[in-house]
């Protein structure tokens, strides 16, 4: 198995961080990083705080694994773990969780309770992009011989702006330069673009499908066309008000997706879904 995609740009990972003040932080409690569905009841949920690394912070590094079966309104428990997770999916018959320094944690998706690690995979959620650009996370474990992986790249940040590319395999499908400068697709040059998810496409047929890129700083947008045409959905992601932490876009092909924001990028956070492929949202679950 070939896995899709992994990291934060670094650049607009570090403007995010500096955004999130020591003074809004919380002490003790775990804040979602990542969602992922099997189906519009049963999911998993990765929390911890990456930014416990700063020791002016004061909190503990840690992280845990939840799991839901009523639609993400309630979560419990099931692993914690010595370091935040930052990436979920759930992929034919498994779950995978990653670990910050990446380690990858995996469960039989008939036994979402009972998780083991596999050892490190720092590659494991990077996309596609070419040299010189930077890749945000991909949300979906992918088999590159059955499948055409999403990927969502960045170039040199500006002062909010960033060029844009959306990928799909080795194909460039979408793209922005910085301000003034040449653009396909609709995507603004606003906002550092974080990652994105999609569902994936059969090897070999034509490029279809609906996915999702979120940001820090920007907002949100959604794909009905396979990466060709973006929609972006201020009212849904405000700009500088919410800050897009992860989607999952990749397990139906009706157009149901979960998507994790922040307010502000700290730790009020909450969960919304569309069943109508980005149309219209509803709160799921709010964490304070």
């Amino acid at each position: 198995m070939v896995v899709a995609a992994v990291g934060l740009i670094a650049l607009a990972a570090a403007a995010e961080t500096q955004a999130r003040s020591s003074a809004s932080l919380p002490r003790s409690a775990l804040v979602p990083n990542a969602v992922a569905f099997i189906d519009r009841k049963h999911g998993i949920l990765g929390t911890g705080w990456e930014g416990c690394a700063n020791k002016a912070w004061h909190c503990r590094l840690q992280g845990s694994i939840s799991v839901t079966s009523d639609g993400g309104k309630t979560w419990h428990v099931v692993l914690h773990t010595r370091r935040p997770v930052v990436a979920v999916d759930s992929f034919h018959d498994g779950d995978y969780a990653l670990l910050d320094d990446g380690q990858t944690f995996t469960a039989a998706a008939a036994e979402p309770r009972r998780w083991h690690g596999t050892g490190k995979h720092p590659r494991a959620f990077e996309g596609y992009c070419p040299k010189g650009w930077s890749a945000g996370y991909t949300a979906d474990f992918v088999d590159t011989n059955i499948a055409t992986p999403w990927s969502v790249c960045a170039g040199q940040p500006g002062v909010g702006n960033q060029a844009k590319a959306v990928f799909r395999g080795t194909k460039r499908v979408a793209y922005t330069a910085m301000t003034g400068g040449p653009s396909r697709g609709g995507i603004s040059s606003y906002g550092y673009a974080a990652g994105i998810s999609g569902v994936p496409s059969p090897r070999g047929s034509r490029i279809s499908g609906f996915g999702i890129i979120w940001e820090t700083r920007g907002t949100l947008y959604v794909t009905r066309d396979g990466g060709q045409h973006w929609h972006a959905l201020p009212k849904v992601a405000r700009p500088e008000v919410d800050f897009g932490d992860w989607a999952d876009a990749d397990a139906y092909p009706n157009g149901t997706a979960f998507v994790l924001l922040s307010h502000g990028g700290g730790e009020q956070r909450r969960l919304i879904e569309t069943t109508n492929a980005g149309r219209t949202w509803r709160v799921v679950h709010r964490w304070r």
